[in-house]
Order: structure tokens, then C-alpha cells, then sequence
């Protein structure tokens, strides 16, 4: 009897850990758009008008449970991917630069446009971005080497890959990165600990990661009075009107 009921309280905990309802998923969808929109001006994304709930791909977006992965989730568009991890937006990236076909052809046209900076000045761009989203790029670089390299494709002469000297070109696409630290849930494997592409043309950030926690310098993002919020029932969460809405989102974001 003793197993069973330890059996059905670890269920229930467990369930109570991945709980997530309509009145949480509505508050947190609003606080990432709020951060999305931050993050685009302080990184000057060409962007028409501000991301709501009209303009996003909100089938596509997600919202993770608060009591499990704390304030998680993402948010699509379009055109752009924010990703929100470990309490902060952790990575951005374009879909146009991660293309799913047709990748060659992209390559061609990317090498063919004239880059507007080179390595000096993508380092430049990129602590500026770093700084105006509350990363700590002083102790970053104190802590971790930065890494700057552009992509480029081999291209195919005659079926022959060789010499590769000639067979390469270059793209107008910079990465820069600093240090390696292993995946927290696969510590086998190591990534940057920041990484920012910049693509040449046009002076644009096209992907970020941040994966050193530590370097964020802005308080996390956090829903106040989560239980109270989850406690609301889906049930009652239908029946509000945008006017009730919107006092859920003051009344629980940050």
C-alpha cells in the first residue's frame, strides 16, 4: 500500500511540474512579444511594425511549463525565430539564412553582393549588440578568446572538388564567437559560449546564442505569482475579454 501511494504522489508532483494553462500560456506569449520587440530595436532588425499576436506564426509558437523549465519558450514569425531559455531570450535567428532547400542557390547569390564591413568591424558590431542586450562583454572577453570566420561553400568545376583554393568562395557572412563550453545536457559536446553572424551587405544580424548564463547582466524574465496564475482554469480564461487580458498581463508580467 505504502508503494502505491509514494507511486501516486510522484505522479501527481510530476504533473503538477509540467501544469500549463491557457491564462499562463496568454501572459508569457505577451512577455516574450515584449522582449522580441526589445531585442529587435537594440539589435536594429529591419522590422515594418512592432511583433503582436497578429503578425506571428502563433500555431508555431511554444510556451514550456514554469515549474519545470522556468521561463521558456519561443516565439516565430515569418521571417525571424526567438528563442527563450534559462529565464532570458537566448536565441534569434532567420529562417532566410537556414534555408531548407535549394541551398546552393542561395550561396551563389549571397557570394555575388559586396560586403559593407570586414572581421574588425564585426567585432565592433557585435559588442555593440552585446552591450545594448545586457550581456557582460567585458568579463566575456576576459573569460573566453573570440573566434571570427566567414562561410563559404566549395564550388564544383568539372565534377572535380580540387585544387580547393580554387573551388572555394567566400560568403559575405561573418560569425564571430567566444570560448567552448560543453552542452548542459550533453556535456560530451561544446558549443560557443556566445555567438553572433552578421551578414556583410547589409549590416544585419542574422543568428545569436547565448549559452553562458552567467554573461547576462538584465534580471531574468520572470511571471510573478506563477501559482496564482496556473491556478486560473482554461474554463474561466475563455470567457475573458481583451480589456481582461490585457489587466492578466499587467498584473502577472514583470
Amino acid at each position: 500500500m505504502t508503494n502505491s501511494v509514494d507511486t501516486l504522489a510522484a505522479v501527481a508532483a510530476a504533473k503538477g511540474k509540467l501544469a500549463i494553462t491557457a491564462a499562463y500560456k496568454f501572459v508569457a506569449l505577451a512577455v516574450m512579444l515584449t522582449n522580441c520587440n526589445l531585442f529587435v530595436q537594440q539589435t536594429q532588425l529591419p522590422l515594418d511594425q512592432p511583433l503582436t499576436l497578429n503578425n506571428i506564426m502563433l500555431s508555431r509558437c511554444s510556451v514550456a511549463p514554469p515549474r519545470l523549465l522556468g521561463f521558456s519558450g519561443g516565439v516565430q514569425t515569418e521571417k525571424y525565430f526567438f528563442g527563450f531559455g534559462h529565464d532570458h531570450l537566448a536565441n534569434f535567428w532567420q529562417w532566410e539564412f537556414r534555408p531548407q532547400d535549394n541551398i546552393r542557390q542561395h550561396q551563389i547569390e549571397w557570394a555575388a553582393m559586396t560586403s559593407q564591413i570586414d572581421t574588425n568591424q564585426t567585432h565592433t558590431i557585435a559588442i555593440t549588440w552585446l552591450n545594448n542586450l545586457g550581456v557582460d562583454t567585458v568579463t566575456m572577453e576576459q573569460k573566453y578568446p573570440c573566434k571570427i570566420t566567414q562561410r563559404f561553400y566549395y564550388k564544383n568545376s568539372n565534377g572535380s572538388l580540387t585544387p580547393l583554393d580554387k573551388a572555394k568562395v567566400m560568403l559575405p557572412i561573418y560569425v564571430i564567437s567566444w570560448g567552448s563550453i560543453p552542452l548542459k545536457t550533453r556535456p560530451e559536446y561544446s558549443m560557443p559560449a556566445v555567438t553572433m553572424t552578421v551578414f556583410g551587405p547589409t549590416k544585419e544580424l542574422i543568428e545569436y546564442h547565448l549559452l553562458d548564463d552567467s554573461l547576462m547582466l538584465r534580471p531574468k524574465i520572470e511571471i510573478k505569482d506563477v501559482d496564482k496564475l496556473l491556478a486560473i482554469p482554461d474554463s474561466d480564461f475563455k470567457q475573458y475579454d481583451e480589456a481582461q487580458g490585457n489587466d492578466l498581463v499587467r498584473q502577472f508580467s514583470p
